[in-house]
């Protein structure tokens, strides 16, 4: 009986474990959408492997998911949402930084407009 009664506790555990894990990665299906176009176009051009192209996938999806709440809960032109906005373009940059080599990055930064201050 205490064998049964451990194995429900732990298949509960499980089952609540595994709902966290899932309610933390759920994007909108427009947000997903736009960092799968990104991490294609980006893919194609910079010629990555599936892993890289995965890791950009993520970083737009993340960039995406907080410039959206950036724009729910500041206003545009105010130092705050600026400042905000730069740190996550930093944050974008930096993540895209660590998986590219330094030839692929500074191609990304050509195609993107972005710049390196």
């Amino acid at each position: 009986m205490k064998k049964i009664i451990t194995l429900c506790l732990f298949v509960f555990g499980l089952f609540l474990a595994t709902n966290n894990a899932n309610a933390q990665q759920k994007f909108s299906a427009e947000i997903n959408n736009a960092a799968h176009t990104k991490a294609v176009e980006y893919g194609r051009y910079l010629k990555v492997n599936e892993t890289v192209q995965e890791s950009i996938f993520t970083a737009y999806q993340e960039f995406y998911a907080k410039s959206e709440t950036l724009n729910n809960k500041f206003e545009a032109g105010t130092s705050q949402y600026t400042d905000l906005k730069n740190k996550i373009n930093d944050r974008l940059l930096s993540q895209i930084n660590e998986v590219l080599t330094e030839e692929q990055y500074t191609r990304f930064l050509e195609l993107s407009n972005h710049t390196t201050e």
